[in-house]
């Protein structure tokens, strides 16, 4: 029941906002970060000015923001031992409030003027934490399904997103892009979760009243998207220092890939392949 009254409210407070979006300021937060396939901007505005007052209450209580991390951290393990037992409607909604204390901690930070490298390193750190945690809670609750594949799946993905964010990087290329980055995964992971005991009480009469299917469909999701995200940012990035350092004028693979993407990029590489050729 209290799964449920959640749920109503939030889901009229989303209506509400639809209806009055127009006339509310964009998120100065929310400017400079990059939108994906799976979630847009909609979602994260409303996000935003739900848990706003939050974010002012953390400051009033004066909590660094390097606490605030942590707290995200703790609340993030609790989520596991929920996912862990199965109980999904509570493992998701505490899922989505500990991974909104990672956009706390950076809120509170700018607001308070305590932004730090550190402390954005610690932020980083915290939240791979956080997210492993989780997954190990479902590794715990799927132990003896197929769904195991899965999930180790998302587990090895969700790291190499970051990953390969980061080493790009420290290599001089920057790459935010990809379907499947954290606010996505937290927030298909969260919202199938959190709703996976309405699906069960309407499926109750059927062979899947006791199956978390909202939840194995988000695992799979998560599971498959993530690694192709992992793949397009390695693509992405080897493409462009391929590209700096011009190897002899011939396209590497992850150039060739990277022209293949787009119709302008086929058309120049086919015409590169009859010039090579003499296929005038």
């Amino acid at each position: 029941m209290p799964i449920v009254v959640i749920n109503s409210i939030l889901l009229v407070y989303l209506v509400i906002f639809a209806f009055t979006r127009d006339r509310w300021p964009k998120p100065p937060d929310l400017e400079n970060r990059s939108n994906s396939w799976f979630l847009g901007p909609f979602l994260k505005e409303w996000w935003y000015w739900v848990t706003t007052p939050i974010a002012k209450l953390l400051i009033t209580i004066r909590l660094s923001p390097n606490i605030i991390t942590f707290i995200g951290f703790a609340i993030s393990c609790v989520s596991a031992w929920f996912f862990a037992e199965g109980l999904f409607g509570y493992a998701g909604w505490i899922m989505i409030f500990g991974a909104t204390f990672d956009m706390f901690d950076g809120k509170v930070a700018r607001m308070t003027g305590k932004v730090s490298r550190s402390g954005a390193y610690y932020d980083s750190v915290m939240d791979r934490f956080g997210e492993g945690v989780v997954m190990i809670g479902l590794v715990s609750y799927f132990r003896y399904s197929w769904m195991l594949y899965f999930v180790v799946a998302g587990l090895i993905g969700s790291m190499l997103v970051s990953y390969t964010r980061a080493r790009g990087e420290g290599v001089g290329i920057v790459c935010k892009k990809g379907p499947m980055q954290r606010p996505e995964r937290i927030v298909y992971l969260g919202v199938a979760s959190v709703f996976q005991p309405i699906a069960n009480y309407f499926l109750r009469e059927t062979s899947l009243a006791y199956e978390p299917i909202l939840v194995i469909a988000a695992i799979i999701l998560i599971g498959v998207m993530t690694n192709i995200t992992a793949i397009y940012r390695m693509v992405y990035i080897m493409n462009g220092l391929d590209t700096e350092d011009k190897k002899d004028g011939i396209d590497s693979i992850p150039q060739v890939l990277m022209k293949w993407s787009t119709p302008e990029g086929r058309a120049e590489w086919m015409e590169k392949v009859r010039q090579r050729h003499h296929l005038k």
